[in-house]
């Protein structure tokens, strides 16, 4: 068995994570005068929601583009290692 890198694996794998948009500026939940508690928390509960969907996309794009530099970086050692045993990749 051949074990091997391959960085279109690594990209095909983490491609779908590029592709996730979160609007910076969302919409925000605006009670207006409202001054009942339990609105009002439910209110700072959705905006905080939005706030860390916006911190988790951006956690796991910079996650999924270290795959990817981590998958180039073993490749081009796993070439120099096999040039170096007289292999062939």
């Amino acid at each position: 068995m051949k074990v091997a890198s391959n960085t279109a694996a690594a990209q095909a794998a983490v491609a779908g994570f590029a592709n996730i948009e979160v609007e910076s500026d969302g919409q925000q939940v605006s009670l207006g005068s409202s001054n009942v508690a339990s609105m009002q928390e439910g209110a700072s509960v959705a905006n905080g929601v939005l706030d860390s969907i916006s911190e988790l996309v951006s956690g796991v794009k910079r996650q999924a583009a270290g795959v990817t530099a981590l998958a180039t970086e073993i490749e081009a050692r796993d070439k120099r290692d096999a040039a170096s045993v007289g292999g062939k990749r």
